[in-house]
């Protein structure tokens, strides 16, 4: 009836010939007003619109670069293949590199310092113990609190683990709650993603990140993961002293059908490539690697791994060579920038990393 009315009402002013103007100039503004904006027309309001419409962002719609045993320095004098490498400190990887994703092998003993080295064969090290790992990654975090969220994969590298005796199995715990310990002491628990930040109201970890998703980026900025890169008797322990990953601080090297189960580790994109791609797809967090001394694609200038990596959408792709050095012509040159699986149509570097 309102409509009836109001038709009515316009039909008898549009009688008039000085309203027929108004109304006929009233509604082409109306007609054009919308259509200016798709045209351009509107200036910086167009922008604003665009950003508005684009879809939400979760951590796992990234890919980024990563680098293996982070800390690394090639031991001076000859040496295995495989320990001939070294990385710049943590802090010029993330600034100069892009680097989002690292990796440190923890030494313990019992009331000392949590150490930072490869093994006894290869100690070089860019800094001595995690707390001096973190704050260097921590201090360039503050100052750069806009970033992508960090990962950074915690390797126990201790012999302790080996057996299965009483001693044993405390000493792995005491050590697992050290490393915690450690961890907490450095990094504000606000700028720390925990397994219970993605769990929320779901069963699981696995069940949150395979339904309602990852977090969303811009809400995860700034802030930082860590995964514990252990397996067996290593991992079971810490899952014993966090069941369900309740209290974590670290999410564990997952396990496919298991309830703890959100990010995996596969170092081999090529051979498990269906694989991979089909845990990207299902919402998990995967890393991969591009390169392995031992394997020769740096000495060979060889991408085919690298390449495997990318397409199946490995979320970080961990190297040894995260920049050009001298006399070796393989290096892994990529970015912070949007996963070819698992990111939506409309995601773009900029939308991930804003200017």
């Amino acid at each position: 009836m309102k409509f009836f009315v109001e038709g009515f009402i316009i039909a008898r002013w549009l009688r008039r010939p000085v309203m027929k103007c108004y109304v006929f100039a009233l509604v082409f503004a109306l007609l054009v007003a919308p259509l200016s904006g798709c045209l351009g027309l509107v200036g910086d309001d167009t922008d604003a619109l665009d950003e508005d419409i684009l879809t939400p962002l979760r951590i796992n719609h990234l890919q980024v670069k990563g680098t293996h045993n982070s800390y690394h320095l090639a031991p001076n004098g000859p040496t295995l293949r495989q320990y001939d490498y070294s990385h710049e400190p943590l802090e010029v990887q993330a600034e100069d590199f892009s680097v989002r994703q690292f990796e440190l092998d923890i030494w313990w003993s019992p009331g000392q310092n949590l150490q930072v080295y490869h093994n006894q064969y290869d100690r070089g090290t860019t800094c001595q113990t995690l707390e001096q790992c973190l704050t260097d990654l921590l201090v360039w975090s503050q100052s750069n609190p806009s970033h992508v969220p960090l990962m950074i994969w915690i390797e126990p590298k201790e012999w302790t683990w080996a057996t299965t005796d009483l001693t044993t199995v405390i000493e792995a715990q005491n050590m697992l709650e050290d490393i915690e310990q450690g961890l907490i002491d450095v990094w504000p628990r606000e700028l720390v993603i925990t397994p219970d930040d993605v769990r929320g109201s779901h069963a699981d970890v696995s069940t949150a990140v395979t339904t309602d998703g990852w977090p969303l980026l811009e809400e995860s900025r700034g802030k930082v993961m860590f995964i514990l890169l252990a397996g067996g008797d290593l991992r079971a322990d810490y899952h014993s002293q966090h069941p369900n990953l309740e209290g974590a601080v670290m999410f564990t090297k997952a396990v496919e059908n298991t309830p703890e189960a959100a990010i995996f580790s596969n170092t081999n994109p090529e051979g498990d490539g269906e694989r991979i791609q089909r845990l990207v797809e299902e919402g998990y967090i995967v890393r991969s690697r591009a390169d392995d001394a031992v394997d020769g694609e740096a000495d060979n200038n060889e991408t085919t791994r690298l390449e495997a990596a990318i397409a199946v959408g490995a979320h970080t792709i961990t190297t040894d060579y995260p920049a050009k050095v001298d006399g070796i012509d393989y290096w892994v040159d990529l970015g912070v920038g949007c996963n070819p699986i698992s990111a939506p149509p409309d995601c773009t570097p900029e939308h991930i990393t804003p200017h």
